[in-house]
């Protein structure tokens, strides 16, 4: 073969290899992963202190109250959100979590929200009328299943969609897993979440116990006479601590953590479970605090084991103390 044929050859392949000029153009105008990345950050922060118990706490401290149309504005806002990702491409990983946010703020749960489909029934004349012609222990057990709702709606949702329940970290787990160390636990090296979880449940549930006596120390027959009802105290913490910590942050956090990495996923979820306790016992900033605090413990459990067992004992033992309280003085 000639020169001419072998310059000509050479002149071909670096044809094929530089890219054109136009194919630069369009390269530069993709956006980066970076860009896209924080994209998604910010707009996973938006949605969820929109639909968190944020503005209602600005409007109620700040202002006269939250106007009717609020909700509804808020709605309109996350059904916009959520068609976005359906219409944009680079929103589309935040579909599924827009669409959990937004079962839960249609049943009207977790945040003090005076509206949606569960507080429309609590404030129902029938349901008034039904309760009130209950003891405490039926009124209770009817609301808290009520309140159930939103978890069986969320838990069809990811389930019809193709999720498994080790997605959602509803499983197990490994109990033995390591507690990664961190200066909010006063940990500097691994040890087992069998050791951390149960004395942070100890922690949790003594600490619940002391606030609640030093707001209203019961008598001796105070408690004598909540004795029948301690049964039915533990059935119902056993339904709110699977109610809260799995809709309010399984779920949620199941749907993030993927797109937006696990330290951002668990402090948004943090935040929103702290919000929503604004109104809680206790209330205000303290109750924000402890919470979140709470909250954040709970989130690294389900990351670290990547089951629902921690989550549940840590809530549930304290709820158990709580609503005996409830119980005594109902």
């Amino acid at each position: 073969m000639s020169d001419i044929d072998l310059s000509l050859e050479d002149s071909s392949k670096s044809k094929k290899i530089l890219p054109s000029e136009e194919t630069i153009e369009m390269e530069d105008k993709k956006p980066k992963q970076e860009d896209r990345d924080l994209n998604l950050i910010i707009l996973s922060w938006i949605i969820i202190l929109l639909a968190s118990s944020l503005s209602l706490i600005l409007w109620r401290e700040f202002g006269a109250g939250e106007p009717l149309w609020w909700p509804i504005l808020t709605l309109s806002l996350l059904l916009i959100f959520l068609i976005a990702t359906l219409v944009k491409k680079t929103l589309k990983p935040l579909r599924m979590f827009i669409a959990v946010i937004l079962i839960i703020f249609i049943f009207g749960y977790g945040g003090g929200w005076q509206w949606g489909i569960v507080p429309a029934i609590r404030g129902s004349s029938f349901w008034i009328q039904w309760t009130n012609q209950m003891p405490w222990a039926l009124s209770s057990i009817a609301t808290h299943l009520l309140r159930l709702t939103p978890a069986i709606a969320v838990l069809s949702f990811l389930l019809l969609t193709g999720r498994k329940r080790n997605d959602f970290f509803l499983i197990k787990g490994d109990i033995r897993a390591p507690v990664e160390p961190s200066k909010l636990i006063g940990m500097k090296s691994p040890k087992p979440w069998t050791k951390i979880g149960s004395i942070f449940t100890m922690i949790f549930s003594i600490g619940t116990l002391m606030f609640l006596l030093f707001s209203t120390f019961p008598s001796a027959s105070d408690f004598v006479r909540a004795l029948p009802l301690i049964p039915v105290a533990i059935l119902i913490a056993a339904i709110n601590a699977f109610n809260e910590e799995f809709t309010l942050r399984a779920a949620p956090l199941s749907e993030l953590k993927g797109v937006i990495g696990k330290m951002q996923a668990l402090l948004i979820t943090t935040v929103y479970f702290g919000l929503g306790h604004f109104y809680g016992v206790p209330s205000g900033i303290l109750g924000i605090v402890l919470s979140a605090y709470l909250g954040w413990f709970i989130g690294k459990s389900l990351l670290e084991t990547k089951g629902f067992f921690w989550a549940w004992i840590i809530h549930f033992f304290p709820d158990v103390i709580i609503f005996t309280f409830y119980a005594m003085f109902p």
